[in-house]
């Protein structure tokens, strides 16, 4: 037996590192009997079962998974940790929803007992539908963010996560001063920030509750701790854009307030994006600032409709967030699922490859991660997920005499969710966390 090497074998899926988005067809790879081999929770080989036993004759530590599909872990770039509790929660448009559902349930967090058991869950929820790697917004409470971060590294989770900052137009039991959101900033960033599997990131939750003495603050910050993400909301609702513009009426458009104090980089993660102009489009390219694409929170809320090509046509990374709650599923491919038919309704539907490319390398490429996850290049991390198809009857049919790869992924897309997840990896290791049995008193 190989020391201290261990190995996957089933029907593996990924892009190529030099992935081109105008033509995926050319950089994909399936191999339908496939093993991956790892060493140190790293991907050591990748190829045809035939071959790569060759290469480590003495492979006796094989989980067999075949008949099963073996990706990159998926990648959720934008999604709440404090809102399971409020998810599918009737309501009206984004404004009026957050003040009836979302700001209560996000209150209950500054319990540091309640932080923890509900973080916990959203965790699991995250891994129990292939999740891998994820971009969190939890609550003002130190608390929130510290439970996030904690539990990641407990489970050894790639997670980017940072307290979130209001000040202002929100419930005053909600409202943090500029200086105390600051100290915990600089607090987690000192304790966590690329320590583990863990990342940083600086969270005004959009610029309506932000003031300009935050936004200078939120700088101040940046500038200190350059190599730290920026995450925030942007151009979501049109009741939204119309209140942002008022509170800021100094700028010249939305984009321009996190502009005009520096928070455009190549690691701000900018949520939604749905209204925003060319003007804006051209200067986010500018930065290698990323979008985030929300497509079932988007539907849920009524927003809008995304045009995914626009996006792509400036030239912008571009990634997939479940936006949990109000985004509906947890599921990566659910939302897919959604983001296909906003783009269908818009006359551009987005094919398979693309889809699954923006939930593992490409929405690496927007988190600037695809040099430690996204594919299963030599020396990445081994984090994946098995899809098991048999485990729902109807999709499993579907696909029976499927000829190609994309019609096997589209299946995936409109007909899987989580119980065709059979497990996931982190850095090699099978995830064993546990939904809770038992969710009475939560």
């Amino acid at each position: 037996m190989e020391h201290g090497i261990k190995a996957v074998r089933g029907r593996i899926f990924d892009f190529g590192q030099q992935a081109d988005i105008s033509n995926l067809k050319n950089h994909f790879r399936f191999i339908e009997d496939g093993i991956l081999v790892i060493a140190g929770g790293k991907v050591l080989a990748c190829g045809d079962f035939s071959e790569i036993v060759k290469r480590y004759p003495n492979l006796e530590n094989i989980e067999d998974y075949s008949g099963c599909y073996i990706f990159p872990g998926f990648i959720d770039a934008h999604v709440h940790s404090v809102q399971s509790k409020a998810i599918a929660s009737y309501g009206s448009q984004l404004l009026d929803w957050l003040d009836s559902h979302i700001f209560p349930n996000e209150a209950r967090f500054e319990n540091t007992e309640y932080a923890f058991r509900h973080s916990e869950f959203f965790i699991d929820q995250l891994l129990k539908n292939g999740t891998t790697t994820a971009a969190v917004f939890p609550s003002v409470h130190l608390a929130s963010a510290e439970a996030v971060f904690e539990i990641s590294a407990q489970k050894n989770m790639r997670m980017i996560c940072g307290n979130t900052w209001m000040d202002q137009n929100a419930p005053g039991y909600l409202c943090r001063s500029v200086e105390q959101s600051f100290d915990d900033s600089v607090r987690l960033i000192k304790k966590w920030h690329k320590k583990h599997r863990l990342h940083f990131a600086l969270t005004p939750r959009f610029a309506l509750t932000s003031s300009p003495a935050s936004l200078e603050a939120v700088k101040e910050v940046l500038n200190e701790f350059p190599d730290v993400y920026v995450q925030t909301h942007i151009a979501e609702n049109k009741e939204e854009i119309d209140q942002v513009s008022n509170a800021h009426a100094s700028n010249s458009n939305y984009l321009n307030i996190y502009d005009s104090y520096g928070l455009l980089t190549e690691r701000t993660l900018l949520g939604h994006g749905i209204y925003l102009s060319d003007d804006e489009l051209k200067r986010i390219s500018e930065t290698g600032a990323s979008i985030v694409h929300c497509p079932s929170s988007n539907f849920f809320l009524g927003s809008g409709l995304l045009n995914y090509q626009t996006i792509l046509n400036h030239d912008i990374q571009l990634a997939i967030g479940s936006d949990i709650g109000a985004g509906t599923s947890f599921s990566m491919l659910q939302n897919l699922g959604d983001a296909y038919k906003i783009s269908s309704l818009l006359g551009i539907p987005m094919n398979p490859l693309l889809a699954f490319y923006f939930i593992t390398l490409g929405g690496a490429r927007a988190l600037r991660l695809e040099d430690k996850i996204g594919n299963f290049e030599p020396g990445k991390e081994a984090d994946f997920v098995v899809i098991d198809p048999s485990q729902n009857d109807l999709l499993n049919y579907r696909i029976a005499d499927a000829t190609t790869i994309e019609d096997i992924l589209f299946a995936f897309i409109i007909l899987g969710g989580n119980r065709i997840v059979r497990c996931v990896y982190l850095m090699g290791e099978k995830n064993c966390s546990k939904i809770f049995e038992n969710l009475k008193g939560m």
